[in-house]
């Protein structure tokens, strides 16, 4: 029989073993699938004639037709709106990315990576050409600093199943999140400030105000609050480090702020230049502490009071909240907050607390 699974020529169906066993194909499919509830009784002849035209036609099953008639894939897709996929390891996401893989082996999933780049340097886009492209998975993972929260409300409109790896908020649906304690780890550095004599310290921001950025920011006015230090408008700068001059930090040290708690490490290593600029230094006389981890891989981090964002257990408890959802554990919206880890660093002083 001429017929081969091999390059270039057409794959071998359960059709041509039946027709060379001589046997029906529902026959063929009861003996390749024992489990399946077909109620094809089958003698053990035959059977045994079924699988010496497997042998001899060299069958393999596709996977991808079986699992689509049981209507499971067992495929995870992982989506990223970031342009360049997370590949290399001095990304931010990359060990999210790591930590997903690691949690997928052994779960009986295969992951799919959805890597096509949209033109004109926009975010991608799940539903570009006006159909979910995330549809040939059974649920995926979300990754991104800026997702199309209409896009979000749209997959749980149509009731596929997914988890964003970072907090994301609706305000028409609930959304699975495994997000960064961000809140509670800016509360703990103002609560470590303070406790080293700063009682004048401030919060420095970006202009785009994410979740992450709220989250930090709503960390930072709860423990101010909560130690009785004044966390008024003049405490709460919202600039990028590029727009930061001369000006802003004469009015920063005139207030007599003593601690900066910098969004981002580009916050900080502009405060830091601009300090240098007028022979004063990081922390001798102001501190600084980074809230955070930078986008890209930064050696320089490691000298800055910060903390580490759990970047790897995000992406394991993404995976694990999206199984539940698959397996019917989780009936409504899960959201899990991982803690951050505080690393002391040298950039925030020990002062007198009458300063």
């Amino acid at each position: 029989m001429a017929i081969s699974s091999t390059s270039g020529r057409r794959r071998v169906t359960q059709a041509d073993v039946a027709r060379l066993a001589g046997v029906s194909t529902a026959v063929v499919s009861a003996i390749l699938n024992p489990n399946s509830a077909t109620g094809v009784r089958v003698s053990q002849e035959t059977a045994e004639r079924v699988r010496k035209a497997v042998r001899e036609l060299g069958y393999s099953p596709n996977l991808v037709a079986q699992s689509l008639a049981r209507g499971k894939r067992n495929i995870l897709g992982v989506f990223t709106y970031e342009p360049v996929f997370p590949s290399e390891r001095g990304n931010f996401f990359y060990p999210m990315l790591r930590g997903i893989e690691m949690q997928v082996s052994g779960a009986g999933y295969d992951l799919l990576l959805f890597t096509s780049a949209q033109t004109d340097d926009r975010p991608r886009q799940i539903f570009a050409g006006g159909s979910n492209r995330l549809g040939v998975a059974d649920g995926a993972i979300l990754l991104g600093q800026e997702p199309d929260s209409s896009e979000l409300e749209r997959l749980v409109d149509e009731g596929f199943p997914f988890v964003t790896v970072g907090r994301r908020h609706s305000g028409r649906v609930e959304l699975n999140w495994a997000a960064a304690g961000y809140a509670e780890a800016t509360a703990g550095i103002v609560q470590h400030g303070h406790e080293r004599g700063h009682r004048r310290i401030a919060f420095l921001g970006g202009v785009t105000i994410r979740e992450q950025q709220l989250d930090r920011e709503t960390g930072f006015r709860s423990a101010m609050q909560t130690l009785g230090l004044d966390a008024g408008p003049d405490c709460c700068w919202h600039i990028d480090p590029e727009a930061m001059d001369a000006d802003w930090l004469e009015n920063a040290l005139g207030q007599g702020v003593t601690l900066i708690l910098a969004e981002t490490l580009g916050h900080a290593e502009r405060a830091e230049d601009l300090l240098r600029a007028r022979g004063l230094s990081v922390p001798d006389d102001l501190s600084i502490a980074v809230l955070g981890t930078p986008l890209e891989d930064s050696k320089s981090i490691s000298r800055w009071t910060h903390f580490e964002v759990p970047r790897e257990e995000m992406g394991r408890e993404a995976v694990r909240l999206l199984l539940a959802q698959l397996d019917g554990r989780l009936r409504g919206p899960a959201q899990t907050t991982l803690p951050c880890s505080f690393i002391p660093g040298g950039t925030l002083r020990r002062i007198d607390s009458a300063h």
